[in-house]
């Protein structure tokens, strides 16, 4: 009888801000440089629809993120982080679990090259479209000594991901530091304690980082921020510096909701605000967010004159994603049925998929 020791794959994510659906449009209109010119980003078909099955994706997460939340807990998830690195484990799976990835990601139909192009055109064309911000996009693998993995699967995290590969020791003392100080340096000390150990049988690492830095397009004028009620709930407000302007944002309201559309830089890249009104709740509102839906409230944006208040604030989020992601199909994953013979003909399941996040919002940016 074989003795079959089972590895851990450790999934690992973490964003310094928030990368939704502003980033990821077809043709979409951007501004480029200082004469204002627009330049159009294009898709092929089937990019675009992996680009949606991954906004669809964030909403799906999203919810029993949502639904987990304790009290007023504040939340925080980058969908873009998330499905980067979900994508580089589906080139290590096989058979069942590659299928069962695939689907919980909403990635029938589509072929592994094609999936890798897609997050190869993202990672090279978000970065460079608006100078005026800083995006910062790193992945790498983290492989174990006692670990044998097949070259193909680190040549396409390379080639498609610019994935950087490492070995590491997961016994060494200063291990969990290496990995640590790796992530602080992609997301400029943001993240700085993302590990604090390494499970038992730790064999792979896979890690995605994004760093965002933009200043708005219209700043806020410090002298206007003043202590002010937030109201987490109609209930129960929080006395918090509250940020003022008024200006033209593209803007909608109806009776359940107000949407502004706040650009940083030249307009590329922008924080979507959703304000319920006081019959509805945040969960209201966040439950019934479709992709469909959103791109309806997207179209419905206009120029308006808006006195905007919001809070300065500054948020860290840590969350493990292990029963979401089963809840939402990937069960197999992370069991002894799993089956990622593209990586090693050791075997290998998911211990953990850890995700954080860092948001700090100020009068510039």
């Amino acid at each position: 009888m074989k003795s079959v020791i089972r590895q851990g794959l450790f999934v690992t994510l973490m964003s310094s801000s928030i990368i939704l659906i502003s980033c990821e449009k077809k043709d979409a209109n951007v501004r480029s440089g200082d004469s204002g010119n627009l330049v159009n980003i294009t898709t092929e078909g089937y990019q675009q629809e992996i680009i949606d099955s991954a906004n669809r994706f964030a909403f799906d997460l999203f919810k029993p993120v949502l639904a987990d939340a304790k009290g007023t807990e504040n939340i925080m998830i980058s969908p873009f982080s998330i499905t980067s690195a979900l994508s580089m484990t589906l080139n290590g799976a096989a058979g069942e679990t590659f299928e069962a990835m695939k689907k919980t990601l909403g990635l029938e139909g589509k072929t592994l090259v094609q999936i890798n192009k897609t997050y190869l055109k993202l990672m090279t064309e978000m970065i460079p479209v608006d100078k005026s911000v800083v995006l910062d996009i790193a992945n790498s693998v983290w492989v174990d000594k006692q670990l044998n993995v097949k070259q193909p699967f680190i040549t396409d995290l390379q080639t498609f991901y610019k994935g950087e590969a490492r070995d590491i020791d997961v016994t060494d003392p200063d291990a969990v530091n290496i990995v640590n100080d790796w992530i602080a340096l992609k997301t400029q000390d943001k993240i700085t304690e993302m590990l604090d150990k390494f499970d038992p049988g730790a064999a792979m690492l896979l890690i995605n980082a994004v760093y965002f830095s933009g200043k708005w397009r219209y700043k806020f004028d410090k002298t206007d921020t003043k202590e002010e009620p937030f109201y987490v709930t109609p209930s129960d407000p929080k006395t918090v510096p509250m940020m003022h302007q008024i200006h033209n944002f593209k803007a909608v309201r109806n009776n359940s909701f107000t949407i502004v559309d706040i650009p940083y830089g030249q307009g590329n890249y922008t924080m979507v605000v959703v304000l319920p009104d006081k019959n509805m709740t945040n969960s209201d509102v966040a439950n019934s967010l479709t992709l469909s839906l959103w791109q309806e409230w997207m179209g419905l944006l206009a120029d308006n004159s808006v006195f905007l208040s919001i809070p300065r604030f500054k948020y860290n989020y840590k969350r493990l994603l292990n029963k979401d992601l089963i809840d939402l199909g990937m069960s197999i994953a992370f069991t002894t049925q799993a089956d990622f013979s593209n990586i090693s003909d050791q075997s290998l399941v998911i211990t953990k998929i850890l995700h954080q996040s860092f948001i700090d919002t100020n009068e510039e940016g």
